[in-house]
């Protein structure tokens, strides 16, 4: 139980996994995923079911990144 924190729905990469962590009615539950696309679209989902509004994805784990190019 996670008594006061309001319903959400959380993606976080951890340990090349990614963990959707479900707050619903008080009660946590955590879904682990190999790949990053069924982890959003789980958690969607979740966020479907519960209500909520939409998040931007999570963040990958800290490393490289490459800037896309702009264009005018």
């Amino acid at each position: 139980m996670v008594t006061g924190e309001p319903d959400s729905v959380r993606v976080k990469a951890i340990n090349g996994q990614w963990i959707v962590r479900i707050v619903d009615g008080g009660r946590l539950t955590q879904q682990v995923f190999d790949i990053n696309a069924q982890a959003e679209t789980f958690a969607e989902e979740e966020r479907l079911r519960l209500g909520l509004p939409g998040e931007p994805p999570a963040e990958g784990p800290a490393g490289p990144t490459r800037r896309g190019r702009r264009t005018r």
